[in-house]
């Protein structure tokens, strides 16, 4: 099933497009392997075949769970989110696929954000895909009372989101390079 914001996505990033298209971070071609499931990750080979997919519940398996609380570009001033998932370092070294120069992670629109090795080393972008309950998600029944975490939905990027920690980026990563926060991610491929 293809996300039903397929379109939104070219929309919403005509802006950072225009901004950081000079730094060559954006791309919308697709990869070598198909994704067809959009609530697994696929872990791609350089040459883009498929190694593994991982669906969220074997993810938490396999990998230490990793929270992280930021403000990302689009909440309010002071607004702090707490995510769990897993260290994109973590998921390349599992593979050896972590003495790349980059990697290009893909979304289910068929945007591609690359990002350098040395931004992965200095910031630990993670692969979220749980956020913290709010008394709103209590309230529409997102959660149970109980609830600490739940899984990121269609809605808010999910089921995977790329979650860096916003105030440690350098200034002039913001607004300009915001593509490399990926929405609806589906694929992970390194890049020699």
């Amino acid at each position: 099933m293809k996300s039903k914001f397929r379109g939104l996505r070219l929309v919403a990033s005509t802006a950072t497009i225009a901004i950081a298209g000079a730094v060559g971070t954006v791309s919308f071609a697709q990869a070598t392997s198909e994704v067809d499931d959009p609530e697994k990750l696929v872990i791609e080979t350089d040459a883009g075949n498929q190694l593994v997919s991982f669906s969220i519940d074997a993810i938490k398996k396999e990998f230490p769970v990793r929270e992280r609380a930021t403000r990302t570009p689009w909440t309010t001033s002071g607004e702090i989110v707490r995510f769990r998932g897993v260290y994109l370092k973590d998921l390349l070294a599992k593979h050896h696929l972590d003495e790349h120069r980059a990697v290009e992670v893909r979304a289910d629109d068929g945007f591609m954000a690359r990002v350098p090795k040395e931004d992965i080393d200095s910031y630990a972008p993670m692969i979220a895909y749980e956020k913290e309950c709010t008394d709103a998600d209590r309230q529409n029944g997102k959660c149970d009372a109980d609830d600490t975490y739940r899984q990121l939905d269609i809605d808010e990027s999910g089921p995977f989101f790329v979650v860096w920690p916003y105030d440690k980026l350098p200034a002039s990563y913001i607004p300009a390079r915001n593509n490399l926060w990926v929405w609806w991610v589906i694929a992970v491929r390194p890049v020699r």
